[in-house]
């Protein structure tokens, strides 16, 4: 009995001693040539001009963009990769007044995507597509209509 002891012994103080390695710090290994996965928040408004004269509907009601205006509710904003693979979609959000003298119409929108690539392209319905780097999507983006035109602003 005192034989299988010392054997139990030696053999679980030699697995212990195999599993404890050769005494270097995990931290120093290299890191894996495979990228992790990476997604990335796209949030951002596209405001249209209501009036300049803090006349129209009160700050956060609900309001619609003036007669001529492309922006809609509801219209699809879409992200597309530099090769034009679609990443996601989002639908703009009713519009809410905003503003103090310059009073907006803003429609909201969020979504996320895979955040693998630098480059990105966003459209918003009814415009024409407008790329933007990784940085510029982070900082968040602020669209405005102006005469039927979407610019970043």
């Amino acid at each position: 009995m005192r034989k299988l002891w010392v054997c139990g012994l030696a053999l679980g103080m030699a697995g212990l001693v195999g599993c404890s390695g050769t005494g270097e710090d995990s931290k120093e290994a290299a890191p894996s040539a495979t990228p992790s996965a990476v997604t990335l928040a796209i949030s951002g408004r596209v405001k249209v001009e209501l009036s300049t004269d803090d006349t129209g509907p009160d700050i956060g009601k609900p309001c619609t963009p003036p007669p001529g205006s492309k922006v809609k509710a509801g219209a699809e904003v879409r992200v597309t990769d530099g090769d034009g693979k679609i990443l996601g979609t989002d639908r703009l959000d009713p519009g809410e007044a905003n503003g103090s003298g310059l009073i907006t119409c803003e429609f909201g929108f969020f979504f996320k995507v895979p955040g693998a690539s630098e480059n990105y392209v966003m459209t918003v319905e009814g415009f024409p597509p407008m790329s933007y780097t990784r940085e510029d999507i982070r900082r968040g983006l602020s669209l405005w209509e102006d005469q039927g035109t979407l610019s970043q602003g």
